[in-house]
C-alpha cells in the first residue's frame, strides 16, 4: 500500500508511481577473452579530473563494456601507461561503490552468481573487484559484514589496483540493473531475503520499536524532523555509529520506520511484511527511483510525507527539512502555522546555498508553488531572524 495523501501535491507525482520493476530476466554470465580491468581513475585520456570517474572492462579490441560500470554511470575507459599481464581467469564483481544506498542496490547486484550452478565450473577463480577511490571494502566494516552474511568469503576478493588483462574475465549479469527504470530479478530478491532471515534468526528484544534512520549529511534541518519524531516516541538510529548486526536487529522488529529518501530510506528492504514507513521526500519533486523499485520487493504500508523546502539547485547544493503542515497532519497534530525553527532552517538554508553560488532550479521551485509564498511572506516579518543571517540585501531576488 503506497499512500500519497500528504504530499504537497499528490497529483504532480502520481505518475512516478505503479510502475512495474520487476524483471523475469534470465540470468547467466558472459567471458571476455583478454580483456583488461582499468581501476577507478578520476582523470580521463584528455587529462581533464571527472568527479564520478572511470574504470571497468575493455574487451581485447580496447572497447569499454558497459556493464562492467562500478555501478550504473560510475565508469568508463581511459588509456593506461602500463598493463600487467595475468594468465588467469577471474571472475568480476565490480563493486565496490561507498555510499550504503548503493552498497544494498549496485554493489551486490553480481553477487548471486556465487551461489548459482555456473560456479561449479569457476570455483577456484579468483574473485576480483574494483573501488571507487581509496574505499575498499576493508574501509566498510558494515559493508564487508553484509558480504559475509551474503555467504561471500571476504578473504577470496582480490582488489584490482593497477590495469590488468587476463586471459579471461568472467562477468555476471545484473541482478538489479538499468534500462528505461531500475529493475530487480528474483537473484536479487534471494539475497535481500538471506539477509532478512538472518536478521529474524538472530532477533533479540529490542527497547523500542519504532525507528527515525538518520541520514544528516547534506541536509539543512533534519535535526529538527530527528527531534520531532523522537517526541512522537522513535528511536533515533545514526547507523554510522552501529554495526551491521545491530542495524538489522533495529529493523527486524520494527513497527513503524522513518527516514528521508536516500541511502537511509532503502534499509527499508530488511523490515518485516506489513510495516508502515514513512518516506520523507528530500524535495517535492525528488523521488529516488532507487526506492520505488525497493519498495516493490517488501509489501510495506507506505506513506509519503512532504516536510521539506528545497528550492535550490540540489545537484550542487544540499536539501533542506521544515515540520511541515503535512507531517503534523499525519500525526494528527493540530496545525498553528510555521514555528521560527522553521524560518531558521530555511535561512540557514539560503545562506549555505548563496555562500556556495547554487541557484535556485525554477523547475523545483514550481513544485513548491501552493506552499512557498505563504511560507516566505510569514519569513519575512521576522526582520530579526533575517538581520542574524548576514544575507545579501538583495537575497530575495534569489528565490
Amino acid at each position: 500500500m503506497t499512500n500519497l495523501d500528504y504530499l504537497y501535491n499528490k497529483e504532480a507525482v502520481k505518475g512516478l508511481f505503479g510502475a512495474n520493476y520487476f524483471s523475469g530476466k534470465e540470468l547467466g554470465f558472459r567471458t571476455i577473452e583478454r580483456g583488461t580491468i582499468l581501476p577507478h581513475n578520476h582523470t580521463g585520456d584528455d587529462g581533464k579530473w571527472t568527479w564520478l570517474g572511470l574504470g571497468g572492462i575493455v574487451d581485447s579490441n580496447g572497447e569499454f563494456i558497459k556493464e562492467s560500470f562500478i555501478h550504473t554511470g560510475v565508469g568508463g575507459a581511459y588509456k593506461p601507461e602500463s598493463v600487467l599481464q595475468s594468465p588467469k581467469t577471474v571472475i568480476y564483481l565490480g563493486i565496490s561503490y561507498f555510499i550504503w544506498g548503493h552498497c544494498l542496490t549496485d554493489n551486490i547486484r553480481r553477487l548471486w552468481f556465487l551461489k548459482s550452478e555456473f560456479m561449479e565450473q569457476f570455483k577456484n577463480c579468483p574473485l576480483v573487484y574494483i573501488a571507487w577511490d581509496k574505499y575498499d571494502i576493508e574501509y566498510q566494516q558494515n559493508f564487508k559484514r553484509l558480504l559475509e552474511i551474503l555467504g561471500v568469503d571476504v578473504s577470496r576478493l582480490q582488489k584490482i589496483t593497477k590495469p590488468t588483462q587476463f586471459d579471461k574475465i568472467i562477468l555476471p549479469d545484473e541482478a538489479f540493473y538499468v534500462d528505461n527504470r531500475r529493475r530487480f530479478t528474483k537473484e536479487y530478491c534471494e539475497m535481500i531475503e538471506r539477509v532478512r532471515d538472518f536478521a529474524l534468526k538472530n532477533r533479540t528484544p529490542v527497547a523500542n520499536k519504532k525507528v527515525y534512520y538518520f541520514h544528516g549529511r547534506n541536509q539543512i534541518g533534519e535535526e529538527r524532523l530527528a527531534q520531532y519524531f523522537k517526541a512522537k516516541g522513535y528511536e533515533i538510529i545514526q547507523p554510522e555509529n552501529l554495526t551491521l548486526d545491530e542495524q538489522l536487529n533495529w529493523l527486524i522488529n520494527c513497527e513503524s520506520f522513518a527516514s528521508t529518501l536516500g541511502s537511509a530510506s532503502h534499509n527499508s528492504l530488511f523490515l518485516r511484511d506489513g510495516t508502515e514507513t514513512i518516506f520523507i521526500p528530500r524535495s517535492s519533486d525528488r523521488f529516488t527511483v532507487y526506492q520505488q523499485a525497493l519498495n516493490q520487493i517488501r509489501p510495506l504500508k507506505e506513506f509519503y510525507v512532504d516536510s521539506s523546502m528545497s528550492v535550490f539547485n540540489q545537484a550542487f547544493g544540499v536539501y533542506c527539512y521544515i515540520i511541515s503542515r503535512q507531517l503534523k497532519e499525519f500525526f494528527g497534530d493540530k496545525w498553528a502555522g510555521y514555528e521560527e525553527g522553521d524560518f531558521k532552517t530555511f535561512l540557514r538554508y539560503i545562506k549555505s546555498s548563496l555562500d556556495n553560488d547554487v541557484v535556485v532550479n525554477p523547475k523545483i521551485k514550481a513544485s513548491y508553488d501552493k506552499i512557498l509564498p505563504d511560507f516566505l511572506d510569514q519569513l519575512k516579518q521576522h526582520k530579526d531572524l533575517i538581520a542574524a543571517y548576514d544575507l545579501p540585501t538583495d537575497w530575495e531576488k534569489a528565490l
